[in-house]
């Protein structure tokens, strides 16, 4: 098992300066099935510590190992509403990577990676946005200001829950700095 992380194929240099495209790939399977090999499935995982969202992260790792891929996106979604984001514009190596015992003698897992493959073949699988709930007529009613990552994941729980969530924007594009602030 080696103690570096598994390289992330990237976009080509003059592919690069001809484009506005990612340059971080993402992981095929095979790639990422070795970086998951790399987590040794800590009994007290600190790295679920370092999550601000407490993501039950060996627990994503173990079914990624045996492939249960849909089971990871689960584990992930239940307390991350936007882990293809999260994968790739979450601050991981100084949050739960930098809790991760592998850290200590190499590179810690590449869980922001790992999390972004797992998010990438479940949107893949599943093009287009989930069906609504029906809701009852008399669901209680909410207003959530701001399309934002804050504001999508509030409509999300909310909507969960079994309110009638309205989303207000100001500007004429909805979802704040994923829309303004970071590159597509």
């Amino acid at each position: 098992m080696t103690t570096r992380k598994t390289p992330m194929p990237t976009l080509p240099p003059e592919e690069r300066a001809r484009s506005f495209d990612e340059v971080a790939l993402g992981y095929t399977e095979e790639l990422a099935l070795r970086e998951a090999e790399r987590c040794l499935g800590c009994k007290n995982p600190a790295c679920v510590a370092g999550c601000p969202v407490g993501v039950e992260i060996p627990t994503f790792i173990d079914l990624l190992k045996r492939r249960e891929f849909a089971a990871a996106y689960s584990c992930i979604s239940a307390s991350n509403s936007l882990p293809a984001v999260c994968g790739r514009v979450c601050p991981q190596e100084s949050q739960c990577e930098s809790h991760c015992v592998r850290g200590i003698k190499g590179d810690p897992v590449a869980i922001g990676r790992l999390e972004r493959f797992v998010a990438d073949r479940h949107a893949a699988g599943n093009p287009g946005a989930p069906e609504p709930r029906a809701l009852p007529e008399d669901a209680p009613r909410v207003a959530v200001v701001g399309s934002g990552p804050a504001g999508l994941t509030c409509a999300g729980d909310l909507a969960r829950r079994g309110l009638r969530v309205t989303v207000f924007e100001a500007l004429h594009t909805e979802g704040g700095v994923l829309a303004y602030g970071i590159p597509e």
